[in-house]
């Protein structure tokens, strides 16, 4: 691990948690949660209720949508480092039911890089026929690829079905057992986790749009929020279904900047954490008309955009549907977690707001 000096005075961040209260002042959030980070530990975090969400707090468990999917990225690679799964492996090999006459090489590495050519589904439409995991699973397994594997990008939370569906095969164990065991119970993650409804219902944070499973508006009936949340529960989604905390997410963020490891835990060795941020995305497969529209993507995680982002390009992260992001730049030392409850919410603000992190840095 680089040691870096401190570069960041709390009262510096003052513009930056001041675009966080903005968003909810404007009504654009319900709530916002900022929290900015280094390797050695929280900076400040801070918390900005409203009148739709007025008893959220800064230790609120949200509802992380896509940030997900690095959680699930990162169980596959430590199956890569433990030896048991190739990034070059084809899926049929473990998950045999995927193989088709005449159906296109699909590996691991082509799910975690978005450019499988596996279809995603309509949340509208997920939400209608509820499938369980298996389910999902069969229809991925089942879904003709829109295009040959390896030749684009194109964004596709279908493809975490399957590598939850490898994790859960290879370890010998369901995969959100297997995420707490190497995961989240080292880094002592104790607010993440597909049901918030054991033991943290108390701090869920509410979800206020509509469409997708679980996205609440405020006159709902109490009784039909509750059955909503407890499908999108049910269904433990490894694209966008785990909920989790500011605190959390931080300590997951700590221990990227730390090659891996925080407070003597080890989650996956640099070497692994190197592979996964590096972007794959590159020779044209994210490509776009206008080139700053392209998608520039690691193995489970995003990529700035050079042209256009104040991050390093050593810089990852994600963000979700429901108005949340990490994001964590080694080379400035740096971790940055934006939430609220807000489906749909504009990237643009939240880059608002990070942008203005990455100016307070000296």
């Amino acid at each position: 691990m680089i040691d870096h000096p401190l570069r960041l005075d709390p009262d510096a961040l003052d513009p930056a948690f001041a675009l966080a209260r903005r968003h909810v002042d404007e009504g654009a959030a319900p709530f916002t949660i900022l929290a900015v980070a280094t390797s050695a530990g929280l900076i400040r975090a801070e918390a900005v209720p409203g009148p739709r969400a007025p008893r959220v707090t800064v230790d609120a468990v949200c509802l992380l949508a896509s940030i997900t999917k690095p959680v699930v990225a990162l169980g596959v690679m430590q199956l890569v480092a433990d030896g048991r799964l190739r990034l070059a492996d084809e899926i049929d090999r473990h998950v045999p039911e995927f193989s088709r006459p005449g159906k296109p090489r699909v590996t691991a590495w082509h799910l975690l890089s978005h450019t499988s050519g596996l279809p995603d589904f309509e949340l509208a439409e997920i939400a209608a026929s509820r499938p369980d995991h298996d389910a999902m699973v069969r229809r991925a397994c089942e879904a003709q690829l829109a295009f040959a594997p390896g030749t684009r990008f194109e964004y596709c939370s279908l493809s975490f079905d399957l590598l939850a569906e490898l994790i859960t095969r290879i370890a010998g164990e369901p995969y959100p057992a297997y995420l707490r065991r190497r995961i989240l119970e080292p880094l002592r993650m104790t607010s993440t986790t597909f049901d918030p409804f054991d033991g943290l219902r108390a701090r869920m944070a509410p979800v206020l749009s509509s469409g997708v499973p679980g996205a609440i508006e405020p006159e709902v009936p109490r009784e039909q929020r509750l059955a909503e949340l407890r499908h999108l529960v049910s269904m433990a989604l490894p694209g966008g279904g785990l909920w989790s905390s500011a605190a959390d997410l931080v300590r997951m963020g700590r221990a990227m900047l730390r090659g891996g490891e925080l407070d003597g835990a080890r989650i996956l060795p640099p070497a692994y954490v190197a592979l996964m941020t590096r972007e794959q995305t590159v020779g044209g497969l994210g490509a776009a008309d206008d080139p700053i529209r392209a998608s520039h993507h690691a193995l489970g995680w995003a990529k700035p955009d050079p042209r256009t982002d104040p991050a390093s390009p050593a810089a990852f992260g994600h963000s979700g549907a429901t108005g949340t992001r990490l994001w964590i730049d080694p080379l400035h030392d740096l971790v940055v977690v934006y939430l609220t409850g807000a489906q749909g919410f504009p990237l643009r603000l939240i880059d608002e707001a990070v942008q203005a992190v990455y100016a307070a840095l000296r």
